[in-house]
């Protein structure tokens, strides 16, 4: 447990002095969200749905994994997603894409992380003012008909119409239960009443469970499957079984050493360990080890090593499962927006960028220029060409 966790954890002389100004957040909070309930303060809609994932501590959670398992959801069912995310404010102005091309000190490790894991299989964009961020998104990519919002739970200036709170199952995760500043908590935990869903992540199952409640809809996100990628080659896969017995040198940043190195732990690998301070340039420097036959990464880290990657550079990757009851009230809440006819008239096609004429009772969208029906199944329209009934010369639109 490093000092900041520690400080999280404790209740000194020092949390009692915060105190009173952690109580004044939690009534600003509370403050802020009736002016937005009262409309007093002004909130944006835009015009596709926008799903909120986010944690409730100042901890991550696991949330990243969340957000490309949803990725995959939707495109699985023929959306086009696009994410906005807030990135490291000081260092740019108007609205930014994310690419596997970024700078991390400038995007951010877990915008470009949300790159190499999606693949670019859809647009990333970050920013300070969320509401500007996916104007632009949508502007750039009108094709894309969900947001995903990474973080932004208490930026109610955004209107959204599902809220995720990913969780820690473990007691730990709250730390000492008090709200920022004294503690870890960056709302009341009486919130997640409040919300569509909470994902409990069970990555530390070894430790208590903390109980939210039943009548809170609560998820589990539980480890599915483990393997490394080449991060040279990310296509290029390998078992665990594989790596054992190898010469392996693990590289991870002083903050998470002892959780990754105890994970790799659980998985029987022999590893020399190198813990090195979370700074790009000296982190890079760490990365010169003649010897290894293996340099192990964490995937936070090696997105911060893309442009030094060679053979020798993997990464361990793990792939997670989730209650099938989250996709189906996802999927419900999207179903319900997507039958509103003015959200379908704003539709585009996604190979001309055009717009789609929405015929209701054969329940298709129709591209004029390229003659194809994208069928609407089960409410949700498909909007892939694979999927698309290619219309006839003799069909009238």
């Amino acid at each position: 447990m490093n000092w900041s966790e520690l400080y999280w954890h404790r209740i000194t002389p020092l949390h009692i002095i915060l105190w009173p100004f952690s109580l004044f957040f939690r009534l600003f909070l509370a403050f802020k969200r009736l002016l937005y309930r009262l409309g007093i303060l002004h909130s944006v809609k835009t015009s596709v749905p926008i799903i909120v994932i986010d944690s409730i501590t100042v901890n991550d959670a696991g949330k990243t994994s969340l957000v490309i398992w949803l990725i995959h959801l939707l495109k699985a069912f023929g959306l086009h997603p696009g994410i906005i995310s807030r990135g490291y404010s000081e260092n740019y102005g108007s609205p930014l894409a994310v690419t596997l091309s970024s700078k991390p000190g400038i995007v951010g490790n877990k915008s470009l992380l949300m790159a190499y894991l999606s693949k670019s299989i859809c647009p990333i964009w970050i920013g300070h003012d969320r509401v500007k961020v996916a104007q632009a998104l949508l502007a750039a990519h009108p094709e894309c008909n969900v947001l995903i919002c990474d973080d932004g739970l208490q930026d109610l200036r955004l209107q959204r119409d599902f809220e995720i709170v990913v969780l820690d199952q473990s007691k730990l995760s709250f730390g000492n239960g008090l709200i920022l500043p004294a503690g870890p908590l960056r709302d009341s935990l009486s919130y997640l009443n409040k919300v569509d869903a909470v994902v409990m992540n069970e990555k530390s199952s070894r430790l208590s469970i903390y109980n939210v409640g039943n009548e809170i809809k609560t998820f589990h996100m539980r480890p599915a499957n483990e393997y490394f990628i080449n991060l040279l080659n990310p296509d290029v896969h390998s078992e665990i079984s594989t790596f054992k017995g190898k010469y392996i040198h693990v590289i991870s940043d002083i903050n998470h050493s002892h959780d990754f190195l105890e994970q790799l732990s659980y998985l029987k690998l022999n590893v020399k360990s190198h813990s090195v301070i979370n700074n790009d340039p000296f982190f890079k420097k760490n990365l010169q080890i003649p010897d290894a036959e293996i340099i192990l990464l964490r995937e936070e880290d090696a997105v911060k090593c893309l442009d030094q990657a060679n053979e020798r550079f993997w990464v361990l990757h793990e792939e997670i499962t989730i209650n099938i009851g989250l996709r189906e009230i996802i999927l419900k809440k999207l179903r319900e927006k997507f039958m509103d006819p003015k959200l379908l008239d704003i539709l585009v096609c996604p190979l001309c960028k055009g717009p789609l004429i929405y015929k209701k009772n054969e329940k298709e969208l129709i591209c004029k220029p390229d003659r194809l029906a994208f069928p609407i199944r089960d409410g949700i329209p498909v909007m892939l060409e694979e999927e698309a009934r290619k219309l006839p010369a003799e069909e009238e639109i």
